[in-house]
């Protein structure tokens, strides 16, 4: 927990996704929403937010609740490059908190304390300084650093700021994004929109459509493969919907009855990740423990996804006998 200070002595420095397709990826989801969560909780000083990405990673921010003081575009979509930028917009600062391991290399050649905010070191520049404050979740993580040399505190605070996500999540009408009122929505999980495989998810939904259930997958517009997941999806004569949207899928949990988590990698990232997804009460289902197989495995792994969707369906047909009629 980091110590109460004047909040216009904090900076914090954050990277959330970009919706353009063509940019190299750099931001994720789990950094900004921690940031905006532990600031608006009391459990870290709120102060400036700079946010790092092109202009679409406004709206991102805004979406994930982050109300950001400054903007700053990577040259080449490399941070390092940054770096004298930052320090100049930063020379009043007390106190840096870092909560990307992307940025960390930003940090280099500044004065005040700083704390990174790891939940994915293995995307951590290589050289860190040994001055910085390390904050993980996972032990697994805390070993990582370790094998670095650098020590590395298991934060078991933090977590907790995602255990309440569900009352700050808006109510969404599927009818506004045209989906099937009765369809089982199934999406994608990742801290890393542009991970997601499009093309794996449609194989996938076609095989689950093929098993007998009305469906809709949803997958982000940075996706990779997404013109060849429409080909197949029109293949297969449009038996399922396939959308996709600019919007994080995080700002869109209400509407989703499972997500599925392909290459979950035991880091904080993913932990977190599926945490918020279950304190929202969005059921995750996990592929793969390692590598990076996950969706390509199919059709092996529609076997437990094919038993969730038995019990969704199960559970809501027992709502429905169960319900009182209404009078007329």
């Amino acid at each position: 927990m980091i110590t109460k200070q004047d909040h216009h002595d904090i900076v914090h420095l954050v990277a959330v996704p970009s919706t353009n397709p063509d940019t190299k990826p750099l931001g994720r989801l789990i950094p900004g929403i921690l940031c905006h969560r532990a600031i608006q909780t009391g459990l870290t000083p709120p102060g400036q937010i700079v946010l790092v990405g092109d202009s679409t990673c406004e709206s991102q921010a805004q979406l994930l609740g982050l109300q950001y003081t400054s903007r700053l575009t990577p040259p080449l979509g490399n941070p390092k490059l940054l770096r004298r930028r930052f320090r100049q917009l930063t020379r009043h600062a007390k106190r840096i908190v870092c909560w990307n391991d992307e940025l960390a290399s930003m940090l280099r050649g500044i004065t005040a304390d700083r704390d990174l905010i790891s939940t994915l070191p293995t995307h951590a520049p290589s050289h860190i300084s040994k001055n910085i404050s390390i904050r993980v979740f996972e032990q697994q993580d805390r070993e990582y650093w370790e094998s670095r040399e650098h020590i590395a505190e298991v934060d078991t605070l933090l977590p907790g700021v995602l255990d309440d996500i569900a009352d700050d999540l808006q109510p969404i009408e599927r009818a506004t994004l045209g989906m099937n009122p009765d369809a089982i929505c199934i999406g994608v999980l990742s801290d890393r929109p542009s991970d997601v495989d499009a093309r794996e998810l449609a194989f996938l939904m076609g095989l689950l459509n093929a098993a007998g259930y009305p469906l809709t997958g949803i997958v982000p517009n940075t996706a990779s493969h997404i013109a060849a997941a429409r080909r197949h999806h029109r293949g297969l004569g449009g038996k399922f919907q396939f959308l996709v949207i600019a919007d994080p899928i995080t700002a869109r949990l209400p509407i989703f009855d499972a997500m599925i988590h392909p290459c979950f990698d035991g880091s904080g990232s993913s932990m977190l990740i599926e945490r918020m997804c279950e304190n929202a009460d969005v059921p995750v289902l996990r592929l793969k423990q390692s590598a990076r197989e996950g969706l390509s495995r199919a059709p092996a792994v529609a076997g437990p996804i094919i038993e969730h969707l038995d019990a969704l369906v199960a559970e809501a047909n027992q709502r429905l006998s169960t319900s009182e009629p209404i009078n007329a």
